[in-house]
């Protein structure tokens, strides 16, 4: 197990690097993922592998922040997961293409991939057009996990909720026991790094027609959740939706947004005449 001054540090650490307040209740899991990640050995009595990377953060390698982001993000996804959001936005997106010629969508927690290509594949699904009007931004802070989607190359595990017609349609079997994304998915979708509590999002201009900021804001310390939530209604179309995992709530931010159809799907409050 961690020992208290680890765990002290890794709390500082996790707040400063990307917002996340770590309880008592994470110090297990820490140490699973560290001996996963080879940090720590399997008997949890060699720390001097986690000693080593939290010095260095401290002391600001680039290097050892970002494998702690890794450490302490959860990288939890997968393909069409609550798939009624991904119809209520592609039915969305869709009228908005029909009012102004094209849409735009961002994918805020995108990890490995799998949320954009699932978004994508039902917007080609629902404009019946392999090249529908529409954009996607996908951003992370993990940078090993946006590496592997930009590859978008996944296992026979990973696709596991996929259905026989959406692999042969949006998919390539490789030889590898692996299935490649097809090109007509991946070019709706454009891949960057961003940390939604940096002072300044480089790059993320809106309005967007629909954002996706899933299993994030249950991580953030409250400070940094409520600068979050007002940066991205501020970036959401008059008419746009928010939509996060139907376990989040907006809390101390909720004034910015009302509940639209669909669990956890938000619309933009309007302001009283």
């Amino acid at each position: 197990m961690l020992t208290s001054a680890q765990f002290e540090q890794a709390q500082r650490l996790a707040l400063r690097l990307a917002g996340i307040e770590l309880v008592d209740r994470h110090r297990e899991i820490l140490y699973c993922r560290s001996v996963r990640l080879g940090i720590l050995d399997g008997n949890g009595s060699d720390g001097n592998g986690l000693d080593a990377l939290l010095r260095a953060a401290e002391e600001g390698d680039e290097t050892a922040s970002q494998r702690l982001v890794s450490l302490f993000t959860t990288n939890l996804t997968g393909f069409f997961r609550h798939a009624a959001q991904f119809n209520l936005a592609a039915q969305h997106v869709l009228r908005a293409v029909q009012r102004r010629r094209q849409a735009r969508c961002w994918s805020t927690a995108a990890a490995t991939g799998e949320e954009p290509y699932s978004l994508a594949m039902a917007l080609t699904d629902i404009f019946r057009d392999e090249e529908p009007r529409v954009t996607i931004l996908a951003t992370d802070i993990d940078v090993e996990a946006l590496e592997v989607a930009r590859r978008g190359e996944y296992s026979v595990r990973a696709l596991t909720g996929l259905n026989a017609e959406l692999l042969e349609r949006f998919f390539t079997e490789m030889a590898t026991q692996h299935w490649s994304i097809r090109p007509m998915v991946k070019r709706l979708v454009e891949f960057d790094a961003l940390n939604l509590v940096d002072v300044a999002w480089l790059n993320i201009e809106g309005p967007f027609d629909v954002i996706f900021c899933r299993n994030v804001l249950m991580y953030l310390e409250s400070s940094y959740r409520y600068s979050v939530i007002e940066r991205l209604a501020s970036l959401l179309a008059p008419d746009g939706l928010l939509i996060l995992d139907p376990t989040e709530h907006l809390a101390k931010a909720g004034h910015f947004f009302e509940p639209a159809a669909g669990e956890g799907v938000y619309s933009r409050r309007r302001a009283a005449c």
